[in-house]
């Protein structure tokens, strides 16, 4: 009998903890890649650039002399992303973007680049 209350009391704790465990949040800190864009730029201005992200580069032709309304109509991802050095940086270059720290969600959505890469 005590035997069985034993037995019991086990199976008991261990459910709960594999309970407890599977719905646990996964509480893993992002990855460098999981901050990275890949896009177009299609302004350059001091200090911030707006980059279109996953387009290829038929769409980019066609939309790199639409104004930033007719782009949101085209429903594409735009970031103003600020950054220290533009000088090396021109309208049409397909860049990769890592991302420093938070994104606003504004339209479009702003952050921080802490690396810009020519592709």
């Amino acid at each position: 009998m005590k035997l069985l209350r034993y037995f019991c009391t086990i199976l008991i704790l261990l459910s709960f903890i594999l309970l407890i465990t599977g719905c646990a949040e996964n509480r893993t800190t992002q990855k460098e890649d999981d901050l990275k864009i890949e896009g177009y730029i299609l302004e350059v201005d001091e200090g911030r650039i707006l980059v279109a992200e996953g387009m290829t580069s038929e769409q980019y032709e066609t939309l790199k002399y639409k104004t930033l309304q007719e782009l949101d109509n085209e429903s594409i991802s735009l970031f103003y992303l600020s950054y220290e050095d533009t000088s090396g940086l021109r309208k049409g270059y397909k860049v990769d973007v890592w991302m420093d720290g938070e994104i606003d969600l504004s339209n479009p959505a702003q952050a921080g680049a802490k690396k810009i890469e020519l592709k």
